[in-house]
């Protein structure tokens, strides 16, 4: 049977074990030597699968001792997004139109859910856009990070997770479009609608804060329009 029919006979293994044993994360999973025993697949078949379900954070496996369950986490996906992106199966005008409708919803969610410390840190990213509208590298991190928050709040993990993997793929457009905007009135223009959101959030405004997010991609579209010539 070829390596990879076998991978994936432990892949599943580890999968249904899982399921059947309802275990939730940190909580330990069969070793390495054990599922080599029930399945009789080599260990270096079964080590090789391990360490791709490590990779795709279904596992955590440290040194000498027995896997355990993952926690969910968006390193894989981000891989995956990364991949997609700089072999152009996938464009960033793409992934700017899933953004959009994913944070659209986590604003949403964020204006219900936010709390006085969510509300704060939004105030700190907000503030930190203001100080380094000359600072393009500060100026894209705290606008990661403001989103960051908003996604966060949305009480939703998967929503965190997705779009941490598309915040990796878009750091680079994101430095190219703000370079493109005109002036410093554009710029604060930029600032402006993240506080406006801010706004919204704190007064638990839920539909509002999604209108904002959205006109706010719209923006972010345009200025991404610019650097692609459209």
């Amino acid at each position: 049977m070829p390596n990879d029919s076998l991978t994936m006979r432990v892949t599943d293994y580890i999968f249904k074990f899982i399921k059947d044993n309802e275990l939730s994360t940190g909580e330990s999973l069969p070793s390495e030597l054990r599922t080599s025993t029930e399945l009789n697949i080599s260990r270096g078949i079964v080590r090789e699968a391990f360490r791709s379900l490590q990779v795709a954070g279904i596992i955590e496996k440290e040194n000498g001792r027995s896997p355990k369950v993952g926690v969910l986490n968006g390193e894989f996906l981000t891989h995956l997004m990364v991949h997609a992106i700089s072999t152009k199966q996938i464009s960033v005008q793409q992934v700017l139109e899933l953004r959009t409708s994913v944070e659209m919803l986590a604003a949403e969610l964020a204006a219900r859910k936010r709390t006085r410390a969510d509300v704060q840190r939004l105030r700190e990213a907000a503030a930190g856009l203001r100080q380094n509208v000359n600072k393009l590298d500060m100026f894209v991190q705290h606008d990661l990070d403001f989103h960051d928050v908003i996604n966060r709040a949305s009480g939703n993990p998967l929503i965190e997770v997705i779009c941490t993997a598309m915040h990796e793929t878009m750091q680079e457009s994101m430095r190219i479009g703000i370079q493109k905007r005109r002036g410093s009135a554009e710029m604060m223009r930029v600032v402006k609608s993240h506080e406006m959101i801010v706004d919204a959030i704190e007064g638990q405004n839920s539909g509002l804060a999604g209108l904002l997010m959205k006109k706010h991609f719209a923006d972010a579209k345009a200025a991404l329009a610019k650097v692609q010539g459209k």
